[in-house]
């Protein structure tokens, strides 16, 4: 055997091992990005379960004090008015539902994308290897 061969099952000092490494450094970075994204989607899906679980409660409690208040205003005004009770309840009803549809598109435009931070980390990271 010569001394300027290597070993079998060894790599020499130019071949696989920086591709190896290169390439366990791109698994590793795609791995810490991948975690990141995984947190990063349980964080919004538990303020989205949490925002709808408050929302859902409100709404709730609105509409069951408006049904009563509106069963308490018909039975007052039974004899005399009950079709202007009726009317005013249902209108309070349809301008609650659109105040609740208002309130709830405004509020998902606001929220920032689900991935919004993993891609721009994603993003400067292909800057910083030169990638285009």
């Amino acid at each position: 055997m010569s001394e300027g061969a290597a070993p079998a099952g060894t790599a020499s000092p130019e071949g696989t091992p920086p591709v190896q490494g290169l390439v366990a450094a791109a698994l590793e970075a795609l791995r810490t990005r991948l975690e990141l994204a995984a947190v990063e989607l349980e964080i919004h899906l538990i303020g989205l379960v949490r925002t709808l679980i408050w929302a859902v409660a409100a709404i709730l409690c609105v509409l069951l004090a408006l049904a009563f208040g509106l069963v308490a205003l018909i039975s007052a005004l039974w004899d005399s008015h009950r079709q202007l009770g009726l009317l005013a309840g249902g209108l309070t009803f349809l301008v609650l539902a659109a105040a609740c549809a208002f309130a709830a598109t405004r509020l998902f435009r606001r929220r920032p994308g689900i991935l919004d931070d993993s891609l721009a980390q994603l993003e400067r990271d292909q800057r910083k290897a030169g990638a285009p």
